[in-house]
């Protein structure tokens, strides 16, 4: 008898975001995990729509979990003083999700280590640490890493028990300078209801 599944409302910078989530659902169905991620995208991690995208998904879901997952990148970077802006939030905003820095550094946490060092190297000879990179200066990279297309909007990789098991033991590990906050809470999730 299957269990009824927890509903989790999530504010996405787009496209890549909605197809994770969408990947992650998948798997929750194939491990019988009572969760069920339901995307809601902002159309970009940009404070104003952020957080216009949250009142709008809040006020037709009051009683609802919702989570806020965007990049930390424009926020280091204070894109549009959206680091700003993001300090002056009022109280009814809660606190993002932040992935540090991008989408595709999230995704590279999946991967094994030894996949992982390489795009971690690649990130530090651009100082992507300090000065994080636009998309443009890292995809083709990134492709060569994965040995594939890719292209944003679509997932790269498959989302299985070891790749989720990579991503907790990268999150874990602190010498590892990739972080995302929305791991974090997944993990958590998935403990509360199993």
């Amino acid at each position: 008898m299957s269990r009824l599944k927890k509903p989790i409302l999530c504010i996405c910078e787009g496209a890549s975001e909605k197809a994770y989530l969408q990947e992650l659902n998948r798997y929750f169905d194939e491990e019988e995990i009572p969760l069920y991620c339901i995307p809601k995208p902002s159309n970009g991690g940009q404070y104003i729509r952020v957080r216009n995208t949250y009142r709008a998904v809040r006020k037709a879901n009051p009683k609802s979990t919702i989570l806020i997952w965007v990049d930390w990148d424009r926020y280091k970077r204070n894109d549009e003083k959206d680091m700003d802006n993001y300090q002056k939030k009022p109280s009814d905003i809660p606190n993002f999700l932040f992935s540090v820095m991008n989408f595709e550094d999230f995704l590279s946490m999946h991967l094994e280590r030894e996949d992982l060092n390489r795009w971690w190297i690649s990130c530090t000879s651009r100082n992507h640490f300090n000065s994080p990179s636009h998309s443009r200066e890292y995809l083709h990279e990134f492709e060569c890493l994965l040995g594939i297309h890719y292209v944003k909007g679509e997932v790269p990789i498959c989302i299985t028990m070891r790749s989720l098991e990579n991503l907790r033991m990268h999150q874990e590990e602190s010498s590892i300078p990739f972080k995302c906050d929305f791991a974090e809470e997944l993990f958590r999730l998935i403990k509360t209801v199993l």
